[in-house]
């Protein structure tokens, strides 16, 4: 077999061999929101995720049983696929089910698979509760929830006795009699398929993927999962959802990742060409992508026109089209052409191919039918044409049966040997050849490529998926009591180069009035039960459909005489028609132009379901005057158009007969209109009218935004342009009336009338401060003011322009190097901003290829400057080491450079970091580290030298040391120390030095002043720890909760609750106690706060009465507060703030 070199011979092996040689290699990117937000799963922990599925169903004694896979699109169903494989339990995948939905297809299929468990997320085991009395069945079978599984469970797993003949999964097609049939897949069947694709696909590791397409169905399954899994090259996925919702989405993952390979059916290279501007397509670069599978139903020969047209200004080219054949029944790919090569289309005398001759034609002649080759047959499969009746092999210029024998051949349908013997072993008559597989479709191969031509059998392809026409016929027996059962059909119908999906149907007698009920039921039950949209339905009196002899339907005549205009119908009604009511037909062509006067006028809506409407039917009231559920309305109404009729604010909008295409395209004008995204896991939950509007208002919001384009004549909003009418700053009003209407005073912007040091003036009265970072009393230090006097006498108030234009004082340099001496590194740069330093500095540094993994806890600044630089973020557990180090061995080797990012003292919480630990990962993983000291320089260590001389290491042994100038050096800015190299790059190049305005004369000598200080006097440091360990621990005595404070001048006092911190910050404030509360949403609720700054100036007696004073007004206020020791839960505190907060 092709690449039958390569070592695993089952898919089990197969994924330990990628996790033991590539076990930080992303192997999947999974795009949660179609686009940015991207999770990832590497070899390594694909491997230990199966492994703990697989532990648990080993537990459950499950081997060699069936397991239903109903999960959401996501990673999670990876974990639990290859969980059931390793644990040699065979996988069962399913579409998951949705919310208000029959189980009934589940149940159908888990009743034929015999299955003993469901595997799935939490979340959709508590959506499927209220649904599954429905289907008692169900609930006799075990639901495993694969998120919910104990931690090291995987430890348990023993590995299976797995061979290639070893059954896999069953992929479970729809059935012609509505009973589902599964497909039994081996690993061999799978290997010889990944191996058969990699040979046609011409892949290699340089290449990577974008699928869209669901992994439950085998194009996304084999193609999307196992592929790149057997080829060693990660793939990007997203959602079938988020594709729908916005095809854009799919291109531009292709373009951002440098796709390679992508593809599906028809209609998605179709609703690109139909959805994507030309604005968009701008933003796009196509041209990496080389390989663009058309496979799942006929390829069409003006999809690849259309596509190849539109997207060649975005670099896509026409050779990159790859039209292929396949079907479940042969794993997924049976043929295919060259790589690089032009689609084969070709054309053929269309009458004769009715008869199955097949005659070449010109492609101007009357009766020519394009046909797109599907190439040819690959390594060690065998095709042939054969007649369907009498099993023989057919002439090259003959339409047969196409036959498939080879590796990949499914071993049958599960538990029905008799269709088994029928489909996959048939034998040629005439030569005895055998097995082979009849797919079913008639083609013929010419000059080695394989031409399709159609189904032998009636089966309906729509958006790649089969569906039967008994399915779709049944559901219109059910549908209305005028329906006479059994004497309907449902077929495809090509009009005007359109495909169109049509039931013709045969009813009782009755009024003629209720003829548009009876059809308005067949397309609601339809669009209900199979996700299909009718395009066409034709009323039949009894009696007049089309039949053979012995009375079976003849779905052939019933599509030509809908297509020539002969079908005797009393009612008909085309959704491509101007005028779509039902009414008698007569005898006419079925093309919109000879059938133009056919039907009845447009119906009415009713006039209370919609507002004012103009002459085109629109709103005659802007958006900003409707309310949620009429905006709604005016989607649906625009997407269903006749079909809306009677709609309210209960309707369903499932039952309109909306298919997924138009229900999406719904969802992706709300969220244009309203700016916002509904998460994908609401999306299947919300039907009717009134669901959608909720969902609107939970999660976009009610007031729509600002559309771009507006008529000339239509008023701007004041929110548009008046600040005061900003939503957000009227949001924020809301919440400061709400904190105050208690007659709190606002804490926030407090005017202090002198220096703050112990204490501080407010009003005019002297008050102990708490609120200050002048940890060291240098701000107002008499010796600083006077060298900031000197500085501005001597050099002026302005540096006037950036440094590298105006040139540099002095003291800039002195500065400088004080900085790089104190804290013992080779160099220094000062810069204007301390928040604006991390941003530019980590912004200017990395990024993308890049990846910053910071804590937590980390500073807004920290959160930006990854941001701006582009590089990948990922934030880990804070101060957890150990969390770090199993993330950089699963991601270290995906990106070039990694920057680690924590701080020496967490401001909000007043923690300290274990910098050595954090040294030894970074050294391990050869990335660097980057400390910010804005809250431990000056305050750790004996000298104040920060958490280098705190720890006693060689402050060398950290690449980047940050810190602020406005804490204990009591000035304003901030700086970069490190070694000369980093120094002058960022001085050449940094945008936030190189195009700021220098420092100013004052601030950089205020800070060079008080380091002088510092450095002549550390007993202030002394005073410091001392006045910070006595606060600490009468605090504790007391009973106060203080979180993880420790070893800094931090202490929080947390309630973690909003009100009763600004009640106790009040009560201080009266008792002349100054300090700042932090409430919700600056942290959760449940971390709301006091925050108290110590200070070396501040006296024992001051914190004495302070926490005393605390403890008073908490016992006041509740005396739950003063028995809330620390509390801890992972090591991170139970009431710690939010990541990304404020100094």
């Amino acid at each position: 077999m092709p690449g039958s070199f390569f070592g695993p011979s089952n898919l089990v092996e197969l994924v330990q061999h990628r996790a033991s040689h590539q076990p930080r290699d992303r192997a999947f990117i999974y795009l949660l929101d179609g686009e940015t937000d991207e999770v990832e799963l590497t070899y390594r922990e694909l491997d230990r995720q199966a492994r703990a599925v697989a532990a648990r169903l080993q537990e459950m004694n499950l081997a060699g049983e069936r397991a239903l896979l109903l999960y959401p699109a996501g990673l999670d169903f990876i974990a639990a696929f290859f969980g059931c494989l390793y644990a040699g339990v065979v996988a069962v995948p399913a579409y998951p089910p949705r919310r208000n939905r029959s189980l009934t297809r589940i149940q159908s299929i888990a009743d034929d698979a015999d299955a003993r468990v469901a595997l799935t997320t939490f979340a959709v085991w508590e959506r499927v509760q209220p649904v599954l009395d429905q289907t008692p069945d169900l609930t006799k079978i075990e639901w495993l929830c694969t998120d919910q599984l104990p931690e090291k469970i995987e430890n348990q797993w023993q590995s299976p006795d797995v061979h290639g003949d070893t059954l896999a999964f069953l992929q479970y097609t729809s059935g012609s009699t509505g009973v589902p049939k599964g497909v039994m897949l081996t690993h061999a069947n799978l290997m010889h398929n990944s191996a058969s694709i990699a040979y046609a696909f011409e892949h290699t590791r340089s290449g990577g993927g974008v699928f869209w397409l669901p992994s439950y169905h085998d194009m996304g399954l084999i193609g999307g999962i196992l592929q790149p899994l057997y080829i060693g090259r990660p793939n990007v996925l997203m959602s079938p959802m988020a594709f729908l919702q916005k095809p854009l989405r799919w291109l531009k993952a292709i373009s951002r990742y440098r796709a390679t390979i992508s593809g599906g059916p028809n209609f998605a290279y179709d609703l690109c060409v139909k959805k994507v501007t030309p604005e968009q397509r701008a933003t796009l670069d196509l041209s990496s992508w080389n390989l663009a599978f058309n496979g799942a139903e006929p390829v069409r020969a003006e999809t690849i026109d259309a596509f190849s047209r539109m997207f060649e200004p975005a670099g896509f080219r026409r050779t990159a089209f790859y039209p292929c054949y396949g079907m479940a029944e042969a794993t997924l790919i049976v043929t295919g052409g060259f790589k690089a090569a032009l689609p084969v289309v070709r054309t053929f005398d269309s009458e004769a191919l009715e008869n199955n001759h097949v005659v070449d034609a010109l492609s101007d002649e009357d009766g020519a039918r394009e046909l797109v080759g599907s190439g040819g047959k690959l390594l060690d499969q065998s095709i042939l044409i054969a007649h369907p009746e009498h099993m023989t092999t057919q002439p090259p210029d003959q339409v047969g049966e196409i036959w498939v024998s080879g590796p990949s051949v499914a071993q049958g349908y599960w538990k029905r040997p008799e269709e088994t013997e029928r489909t996959f072993k048939a034998y040629l008559k005439d030569t005895g050849e055998g097995p082979y597989l009849r797919t079913g479709d008639l083609g013929f191969i010419q000059d080695g490529e394989l031409f399709v031509t159609g189904r032998l059998k009636d089966l309906i392809i729509i958006r790649g998926l089969n569906h039967y026409p008994q399915d779709i016929e049944a559901t219109a027996d059910r549908s209305h009591a005028r329906v006479r059962q059994g004497n309907g059909a449902a077929f495809v119908a090509e009009v005007d180069g359109v495909d169109r999906l049509v039931l013709v149907q045969e009813i009782e007698r009755g009024p003629l009035e209720e003829l548009d009920g009876v059809i308005e039921a067949i397309r609601r039950a339809v669009s209900a039960e199979h996700e299909l949209n009718l395009d066409g339905v034709a009323l039949m009196k009894a009696g007049t459909i089309p039949k053979t002899s012995s009375g079976k339907i003849q779905r052939h005549a019933c599509r030509q005489a809908f297509i020539d205009g002969s079908l005797p119908s009393v009612a008909l009604w085309r959704s491509w028609s101007a005028a779509p009511a039902a009414q008698p037909a007569a005898q006419s062509p079925a093309s919109d132009k000879a059938a133009a006067g056919l039907a009845r006028g447009a119906r009415r809506d009713p006039a209370h379901a919609s507002p004012a409407r103009d002459a085109n039917g629109k709103s005659t009231r802007t958006q900003a005057e409707m309310t949620t559920v009429e905006i709604v309305l005016e989607h649906v109404r625009a997407v269903a158009k006749e079909r809306a009729v009677g709609l309210s604010i209960d309707s369903s909008i499932v039952e309109l007969g909306l298919d997924s295409l138009e229900r999406m395209e719904i969802v992706a004008a709300l969220e244009e209109t309203y700016g916002g995204r509904f998460p994908e896991d609401v999306l299947p939950q919300i039907e009717t009218v009134r669901e959608v509007a909720a969902a609107v208002e939970t999660y976009l919001g009610k007031t729509p935004r600002a559309r771009e384009e507006r008529a000339a004549s239509e008023e701007i909003p004041e929110e548009a342009y008046r600040f005061e009418c900003f939503p957000e700053y009227k949001r924020l009003k809301q919440q400061m009336e709400a904190s105050y209407s208690a007659g709190y005073r606002n804490p926030f912007f407090t005017v202090h009338e002198r220096v703050i040091n112990d204490t501080t003036l407010i009003d005019g009265r002297e008050m102990v401060s708490f609120s200050s970072y002048n940890y060291i009393g240098t701000s107002g230090e008499p010796r600083v003011v006077a060298a900031v006097k000197r500085a501005i006498e001597r050099y002026g108030t302005s540096v006037s322009a950036s440094r590298l234009v105006s040139g540099e004082k002095p003291i800039h340099g002195e500065l400088e190097q004080a900085i790089a001496d104190f804290i013992g590194v080779d160099a220094a740069l000062a810069f204007v901003g301390g928040h604006s330093t991390n941003e530019t500095t980590l912004g200017h540094l990395l990024g993308p290829g890049d990846l910053i993994l910071h804590d937590a806890l980390a500073h807004n600044s920290i959160v930006q400057g990854a941001i701006l630089s582009g590089a990948r973020r990922r934030a880990f557990p804070h101060n957890d080491c150990k969390a770090l180090d199993a993330l950089l061995e699963e991601l270290r080797g995906a990106y070039r450079r990694v920057v680690i990012a924590i701080e020496g003292v967490y401001s909000m919480d007043g923690d300290i970091s274990d910098v050595p630990r954090f040294i030894d990962i970074k050294r391990r993983h050869k990335a660097l580290l980057y400390v910010d000291e804005a809250h431990s320089l000056g305050i750790l260590g004996r000298r104040g030298r920060g958490v280098s001389e705190h720890f006693g290491i060689d402050p060398r042994e950290v690449d980047v040391w940050m810190g602020t100038l406005s804490k204990s050096l009591g000035s304003c800015g901030g700086y970069i120390a490190g070694n000369h190299a980093l120094i002058e790059y960022l001085k050449y190049t940094a945008p936030g030095f190189l195009f700021a305005a220098g420092m100013t004369p004052s601030n950089t000598a205020a800070a060079l002043a008080a380091l002088r200080v510092l450095e002549a006097e550390p007993q202030r440091v002394a005073r410091l720890h001392d006045r910070s360990e006595l606060f600490l621990k009468l605090a504790r005595e007391r009973g106060l909760n203080t979180g993880m404070s420790q070893g800094s001048p931090i202490v929080p006092v947390i309630l973690g609750n909003s009100l009763d911190t600004l009640r106790l910050a009040q009560a201080l404030f009266d008792r002349g106690i100054n300090v700042q509360p932090i409430l919700h949403p600056a942290v959760e609720e449940e971390a709301a706060r006091l925050r108290f700054f110590i200070t070396s100036e501040h006296s024992d007696q001051q914190i004495r009465d302070t926490v005393e004073a605390v403890a008073e007004e908490l016992a006041r206020i509740d005396t739950r507060y003063l028995k809330q020791p620390a509390a801890t839960t992972n090591g991170v505190h139970a009431g710690s703030a939010s990541p990304a907060r404020a100094r």
